[in-house]
């Protein structure tokens, strides 16, 4: 016994050496409750409301932060002085690729730091003028047949019930589709999707999405969620939105039980534990106390979460809110996002490392979007399993110790 206890000892004082490492390593990593990270935002925010000429009651109405989207390059140089280098070249990306923020995301922006999470999600860089990629790397036109449906799976597809976001992300996968103005789907598309729906009783699941759909007012959601749930076949419904982290003041009481009425999953994407603030951090809550699950489909990107302890941060923070870590997406190769890309490789290494460094609820599946609209394809570290020529297998542990465990 007396044994046992001191091997478990040594054991305990190995794993307290990893955990401490990490946490070493965390510490340099900003998240959004953090006391710097709240003293930037105020200090953003107040700066932000002197230009805008706004009241505090402004700054939490949804619909002001929509209104007063910063959509022109004068208006950010008013608010962040931008050399004239930045401001030409924000300018020149702007006319082929519109913007938008909501004086909100903006404020979460730490101007000192030239590779801030936040200014690469948002604000447009000069990269994005370059031709790799393709506008349409899913094939959203060849798998759209009727309405304004993705479809790509024998059971379930997708419905776009706008363009409109309260702040275009630089790695839209759907840039597209962003245009010159906010333009929610016309109601004669959204009955053809639905219809479409009704007449497939193959089709058990829809997300809809766009755009943000909670760009939309909530009789326009509910019109939407009533008519699907009408629908017998129809099992799972669920909602694509980043509100809780670019417009958390759109998440309140009432559209939780719109969403808890109509039995709706909630998928949002949060990329960074900066995004994670007290305003982000209530909305998940408030949604998950009303009975809508929260899962996270974070995306991969170069110079924002391509770090093994960023990403362990982040999805360590999303699970203390009682978000669910459920999918990391490999970046697609949209024209324009060149800038973003990252090797399978580096995501690979950042799976290896979540293993046993963290939670299994903080480890996603790490998925990539097979190009024409194949459809999403796990990806694992292959040393994980090997097979030996005597057909038994061989597993590697988190610390990477091999371990043979036959058939």
């Amino acid at each position: 016994m007396k044994n046992a206890r001191k091997i478990s000892n040594e054991r305990a004082k190995q794993l307290r050496h990893y955990a401490l490492t990490d946490d070493t390593a965390k510490k340099e990593i900003l998240y959004g409750t953090h006391p710097l990270a709240i003293k930037n935002a105020a200090k953003n925010k107040k700066r932000i409301m002197s230009v805008l000429g706004a009241t505090e009651n402004d700054w939490n109405n949804p619909e002001w932060q929509m209104k007063n989207r910063i959509r022109k390059v004068e208006t950010l140089s008013a608010i962040f002085p931008l050399s004239k280098k930045e401001y030409n070249e924000i300018s020149k990306v702007s006319e082929k690729f519109r913007f938008g923020i909501t004086p909100y995301y903006l404020s979460l922006i730490d101007i000192s730091n030239p590779n801030c999470p936040i200014k690469a999600q948002c604000v447009p860089s000069i990269a994005e003028m370059r031709s790799a990629g393709d506008l349409d790397p899913m094939s959203e036109e060849f798998t759209n047949p009727s309405g304004s449906i993705t479809r790509r799976y024998p059971s379930k597809l997708l419905i776009n019930v706008t363009n409109g976001c309260p702040s275009f992300c630089r790695h839209c996968q759907r840039r597209r589709r962003i245009g010159e103005i906010d333009a929610p789907t016309s109601k004669a598309m959204i009955d053809e999707s639905i219809a479409y729906v009704r007449e497939n009783p193959e089709i058990r699941e829809v997300l809809v999405s766009g755009g943000d759909p909670f760009t939309l007012d909530n009789k326009q959601l509910e019109s939407i969620f009533k008519r699907l749930r009408e629908i017998k076949h129809l099992d799972i419904l669920r909602v694509g939105t980043r509100t809780l982290v670019t417009l958390p003041q759109r998440i309140n009481k009432e559209l939780a039980l719109l969403l808890r009425k109509y039995k709706v999953l909630l998928a949002t994407q949060i990329n960074h534990a900066v995004e994670l603030t007290k305003d982000a951090i209530a909305a998940i809550e408030l949604l998950v106390d009303h009975g809508v699950p929260v899962r996270n489909q974070m995306v991969l990107l170069n110079k924002v979460n391509n770090n093994s302890f960023v990403m362990q941060k982040t999805n360590e923070e999303i699970l203390k809110a009682r978000g669910i870590n459920y999918y990391l997406f490999h970046p697609k190769k949209v024209k324009g996002t060149e800038h973003f890309y990252v090797t399978i490789d580096e995501g690979l290494k950042i799976m290896k490392h979540l293993e046993g460094h963290t939670s299994g609820m903080c480890k996603p599946t790490y998925i990539i979007n097979a190009a024409g609209g194949l459809g999403k394809v796990p990806l694992v570290p292959q040393q994980n399993l090997t097979k030996g020529d005597d057909g038994n297998y061989t597993i590697t542990t988190w610390e990477n110790k091999k371990v043979n465990i036959g058939q």
